[in-house]
Formats: structure tokens, C-alpha cells, sequence
């Protein structure tokens, strides 16, 4: 007496098909999503930052690193949130990094020193990829957005400046000019002229905040870290309820 084989299962078969299918749109959302992610990223830290992180004279020693960690770590923390939620995948600070690099040094290069005649060392924009590899090494061991937020926001802003510090560094050494003490990058800004209204015109490094320890640089950075908490809060804010809510708002669930 013979039996029947067993007939072959087709689940092996449509689950490998479906894996690849889901593999191929992980492949073109994520790099379809680099322009959507580089624009939110820029625009917020043209917004925010503004000239503070775009002409290397602007780079100063006082307001660069208060206002800059505030503004760039605002987009990486909502992506953040959205890719943990989604897939547990702490990858979405330096997924933002790297798309805002590669949208700021396009943009420098074509529009500025192609076209606009700037040298590419006058319009250089930083790079957070330091930072933002920190931020989600945090959230991967902590798995806590309180603490990303503290000691990630925290290492954010500090590893911003020391990561970029060795780019700046040479622009911000003293020379004479016109019997007047001023930096390389003042130079710079007084040899490439541009178009500026009088609330745009500024001295460098201009203010009351040398009274504290008669230091400029440590304070301003210890205030810059402050900020990027806060901006990271802004971050998740905006991750939650412009990009989340919405979502579970409107669409039904099957």
C-alpha cells in the first residue's frame, strides 16, 4: 500500500517573495526619503541658524555654538522617534546627518562657489555626523528618549564644536588689518563682500557674556548643550504630533 507525498508547502515560497518585495521598498523609501529629509533639515537650519552656520565669519566663538547645536538637532530628533516607532531602528539621527551634509555641500558648491564666486572655504557648512552617531548610540543603549534627550542632546552640542573645531580653528586666528585686531575670517568677510541690510551688519563677539568666567567659548558651549535639549524636545514634538498623530488620526485601522 503507497500513501501520497505530502503535498509542498507554498509558504516558504511567498514568504521569500514577500521579504524581497519588502526589502526592494525599504530600498526606494528610504532613498526617495533623502530629499524630503535633507529639505526639512536644511530649511529648519536656515530657519534657526540662518548666517550664524553659513559664512565662516559668522563662525564665532559666541553665538555659533548657542544657536547652531539648537538648530540641527531638531530634524534628526523627529526622525528619530519616527524610524525607533516604526522599526526599532536607531538610525534616524544619522540618516538625517547624512542627508543634510550631502544637500548642505551641494548647495555650497554649485550655488555659491560656482555661481556665486564664493571659495568653498568661506561658505563651508558643518557636519553633524559625529553627533547625530552619538545621539542614536544613545537611544540604542539607553532605549529611553528622556535620556537621549539629556545625555545624548547634551554630547550633541560638545562633539558638534570638536568635531568642527579643527575646520574652524585656523579662521579664527587674530592678524592686523588696518591697525585693527581681527580674525582671518573677519578678513574674509571684508574681502568677499555681500548684499546686507544694517540689522545684518555685527561685530564679532560682541556682547556681555565675556563677565562670566571672563571665558566666552566654555560658557557659550555649555549653553549651546542646554538648547539642544530643548531642541530635541522640539524634535519629538514635531515627530508626534505633525508626523505620528496625524496618521492614527485619519487613517482606520484594519
Amino acid at each position: 500500500m503507497t500513501t501520497a507525498a505530502p503535498e509542498r508547502s507554498l509558504e516558504p515560497l511567498l514568504n521569500r517573495k514577500y521579504k524581497y518585495i519588502d526589502r526592494k521598498w525599504d530600498i526606494v523609501f528610504w532613498v526617495t526619503a533623502v530629499f524630503v529629509v535633507a529639505a526639512a533639515a536644511d530649511i529648519t537650519k536656515l530657519l534657526f541658524a540662518g548666517d550664524w552656520d553659513f559664512w565662516t565669519d559668522w563662525k564665532d566663538r559666541q553665538w555659533w555654538p548657542i544657536v547652531t547645536p539648537f538648530a540641527v538637532v531638531i530634524i534628526p530628533s523627529a526622525l528619530q522617534y519616527i524610524q525607533w516607532l516604526a522599526w526599532r531602528m536607531p538610525t534616524g539621527a544619522t540618516y538625517t546627518a547624512l542627508c543634510l551634509a550631502a544637500a548642505s555641500w551641494v548647495g555650497r558648491i554649485f550655488n555659491w562657489n560656482w555661481f556665486g564666486g564664493f571659495p568653498t572655504n568661506f561658505v563651508w557648512p558643518i557636519s553633524i555626523i559625529a553627533g547625530a552617531i552619538w545621539l542614536d548610540w544613545v537611544l540604542l543603549k539607553t532605549k529611553s528618549f528622556v535620556m537621549t534627550s539629556l545625555v545624548g542632546g547634551l554630547g550633541f552640542s560638545l562633539i558638534i564644536w570638536i568635531a568642527n573645531y579643527t575646520t574652524l580653528a585656523p579662521f579664527l586666528q587674530p592678524l592686523k588689518w588696518m591697525g585693527l585686531p581681527i580674525t582671518v575670517a573677519d578678513a574674509q568677510g571684508i574681502e568677499y563682500v555681500r548684499s546686507q541690510t544694517p540689522e545684518y551688519l555685527r561685530m564679532i563677539e560682541s556682547g556681555s557674556l565675556r563677565t562670566f568666567l571672563g571665558e566666552t567659548q566654555y560658557v557659550a558651549l555649555v549653553f549651546g548643550a542646554t538648547l539642544a535639549v530643548a531642541g530635541y524636545w522640539l524634535g519629538q514634538f514635531i515627530a508626534r504630533k505633525l508626523a505620528i498623530w496625524p496618521i492614527g488620526r485619519f487613517l482606520t485601522k484594519v
